[in-house]
């Protein structure tokens, strides 16, 4: 029974070394964090409910068709999305903001949130029956090193209110 306990140690510490040798190769080869999903801000989480890592829901719900976004250990940072829209409201299925940001959140060494804000880009907006609400943004972004649990946000032009973020 010792011997089983023994064995059980050993493996348990040979597979934290592997996992941070990997996680060190990953993080060394530009490792990157993709998700091919953002979910718009439901009406149960806007404004201060609503609130992830210092940044509140939207003041209104929010819906997005498809969309992808990147995040590498260098920085960079891709999002592309259509249809960016409001779902309530007297603007539904239709957008008005024509400049958003991204903001990436990350947790620092010391388990403390840092968020880091893009410059603002260009969304189009609503025009005859075109809902608008689309964007392909890239930009490099001074993220903490270690940037532990990354979460993506694209948010009004202050920063201040996510309409979306990544997720499944």
């Amino acid at each position: 029974m010792k011997s089983m306990k023994h064995i059980a140690s050993v493996a348990a510490v040979a597979a934290l070394a592997v996992a941070g040798v990997t996680a060190t190769a990953f993080a060394r080869d530009g490792g990157r964090i993709k998700s091919d999903m953002l979910i718009g801000v439901p009406l149960a989480l806007t404004g201060p409910t609503g609130n992830i890592r210092g940044i509140n829901g939207a003041g209104a719900a929010w819906a997005v068709g498809e969309s992808e976004v990147s995040v590498k250990s260098s920085g960079k940072v891709e999002v592309e999305f259509n249809d960016l829209v409001f779902a309530s409201g007297g603007n539904t299925g239709r957008n008005t903001v024509a400049t958003m940001r991204v903001v990436v959140s990350c947790l620092d060494a010391a388990n403390q949130p840092v968020n880091v804000t893009s410059a603002a880009f260009p969304v189009t907006v609503a025009v005859g029956t075109d809902p608008g609400g689309d964007a392909e943004f890239e930009t490099s972004l001074d993220l903490p090193s270690p940037c532990f649990a990354p979460i993506v946000f694209v948010t009004n032009p202050a920063g201040t209110g996510w309409f979306a973020v990544d997720g499944l």
